[in-house]
């Protein structure tokens, strides 16, 4: 982001034993879906109780009841997206409103994604899983000298998700896990002035939270089987630097902490084989993102700076995928998805852009040797374009510096991911 008319302090992050750098995420509001390949080729239909390897530790820790082996899954998912702003805003001046372009193209960068997954069996009934990967992340920043960056120039989030878990198998049905994780993130976002990109309001920090996960298996038989899990809230404070703007207009430097809500989520999901070479799998997928309200900091010395109001609601998403064995050695996959927004229309912004989007797969896993196999899958997201219209004022109270946006966005994706599994 450039800085004019006023010194943005440099922030020193920390090296990540594995660093994620995810981009606009692919899953809803800034969720990501992307810790397997192998599940990334079906769409993620049926993830919770599919189960084919280590990767299912991600999404339904019970299900590593299933291996009687050590398993490990390592994979990485390149995606590269397409976001664009169209539109005009107005901002105000001495001789009076002005309206400016406001279009922004390619403001997404491309980012690889990986993962990896552990589990080992502890005697008949229990199993111990580790595992690495990322569940939520935001890429978007304008270009400099943007016409409408008091509505948000930049907006990033990185997540890293350490997880812990453990499972019981009960009987020959019922299989239950828990997990327990340590997440660090980093997050930076804010405003500029359109007029002279001076930073209006800004805060970059990191921080470290903890949450837990519940999941449970049902298998019903050899051929179907249901799993069910659960992923708790988290509040994830970031603590660094902030710049603003006082009430008199000038600019200040200050310390800050801002809570970012990571919601809960839950998915449903039915595995079943339908012939020895086909099977069907599905998932239904709730994000508890109504908790996600806003975004303010508060700062040692000035307060509470407001950045933006959120309110989004639940969303929900529906998979349908299938699996085709044409070989002993050989697997197809597909799958479709429908994503459903948790963003409101008359909540729409630039900032956070986001919108209903459809999901087309495909992919395909190779058995290298009777312990190692690969997978590839491929997909593109078609987001739907969006309204947006927004509102504020660049001294709150003051109607005469009123600004506004009005417009559209748009975002598709590709997404290309690899993966190693091996049985020890």
């Amino acid at each position: 982001m450039s800085v004019k008319n006023s010194v943005r302090p440099h922030f020193s992050l920390g090296l990540l034993p594995l660093l994620l750098c995810p981009t606009l995420v692919q899953a809803a509001g800034f969720q990501l879906a992307e810790q397997s390949a192998t599940g990334m080729g079906r769409a993620f239909a049926g993830e919770a109780a599919i189960a084919d390897n280590a990767s299912v530790l991600s999404r339904n820790a019970a299900a590593m009841t299933r291996f009687d082996e050590i398993a490990l899954s390592a994979g990485v998912i390149y995606v590269r997206p397409d976001v664009n702003i169209e539109g005009e805003t107005q901002v105000p001046t001495a001789r009076g409103p002005v309206t400016l372009d406001a279009s922004a193209h390619d403001i997404a960068n491309a980012a690889w994604v990986p993962n990896l997954a552990l589990i080992m069996p502890l005697g008949e009934e229990w199993r111990l899983g580790l595992s690495a990967g990322s569940y939520f992340g935001l890429g978007v920043e304008m270009p400099g000298r943007y016409n409408a960056g008091q509505f948000g120039n930049v907006s990033d989030i990185r997540t890293l998700d350490l997880g812990l878990s453990l499972a019981y198998r009960l009987n020959r049905h019922w299989s239950f896990g828990a997990g327990v994780n340590a997440i660090q993130g980093e997050g930076e976002v804010g405003g500029t002035f359109p007029a002279n990109d001076m930073v209006a309001k800004h805060l970059k920090g990191d921080g470290w939270a903890f949450g837990w996960n519940l999941g449970t298996l049902y298998e019903h038989s050899e051929q179907t089987r249901v799993g069910l899990a659960y992923r708790h809230d988290v509040t994830l404070t970031l603590a660094g630097d902030a710049i603003g703007i006082d009430e008199q207009g000038r600019p200040f430097q200050d310390k800050g902490e801002l809570d970012l809500i990571l919601p809960a989520s839950a998915e449903l999901a039915l595995f079943h084989q339908l012939t020895p070479a086909l099977a069907l799998h599905s998932s239904i997928n709730w994000t508890n993102w109504s908790r996600f309200t806003q975004l303010e900091a508060q700062l040692d010395k000035h307060g509470t700076m407001h950045i933006k109001d959120e309110q989004w609601r639940d969303s929900w998403r529906y998979a349908l995928g299938l699996t085709y064995r044409l070989s002993p050695d050989w697997q197809l996959r597909s799958g479709m998805a429908y994503d459903k927004s948790p963003v409101p229309t008359e909540r729409r912004t630039i900032s956070i852009p986001d919108s209903d989007r459809i999901w087309y797969s495909l992919g395909t896993g190779y058995r290298i040797s009777q312990a190692l196999s690969l997978d590839l899958g491929l997909t593109f997201i078609d987001g739907k374009q969006a309204a947006v219209h927004e509102t504020m004022e660049l001294r709150p109270g003051v109607a005469a510096t009123r600004s506004t946006f009005t417009g559209s966005s748009e975002g598709d994706a590709w997404l290309a991911g690899m993966q190693l599994n091996y049985l020890f």
